[in-house]
């Protein structure tokens, strides 16, 4: 979990916002479903709100922590998606890391973990 009180790192919110609009452009233009291109919008939108709102407010104050909240559900989010989508799996986390600080849970991102873990299990 990172420590919202502080600022959310901009570059690193614009780098995941670039991602999900890059996947979004080539999804759309190779001719994906409306599901998945949804999905990408509402993340994007997140993303997007998010970094406005980090933009315009001071660290430590309501709209700051709404920010880093968007910016969170929205990492969340991509990881369900590209749950779906492993090829995209290293990279989402890669930016997503970039925003939270942190590794995202493998659970967003490794579509095969619970295979594994039954295995593990016997």
């Amino acid at each position: 979990m990172p420590d919202t009180s502080g600022q959310i790192p901009i570059h690193a919110l614009r780098d995941l916002l670039g991602l999900v609009r890059s996947i979004y452009a080539e999804w759309s233009s190779a001719g994906s479903g409306p599901i998945e291109l949804e999905e990408l919008r509402a993340i994007g939108e997140n993303l997007n709100v998010a970094l406005r709102l980090a933009m315009r407010t001071q660290p430590n104050t309501p709209g700051h922590r709404t920010a880093w909240a968007r910016a969170e559900e929205a990492a969340r989010d991509l990881g369900e998606f590209v749950k779906k989508h492993t090829a995209l799996a290293s990279t989402a986390q890669a930016a997503s890391r970039r925003v939270l600080g942190s590794p995202a849970p493998k659970v967003l991102f490794d579509p095969h973990e619970k295979l594994r873990e039954r295995y593990r299990r016997g």
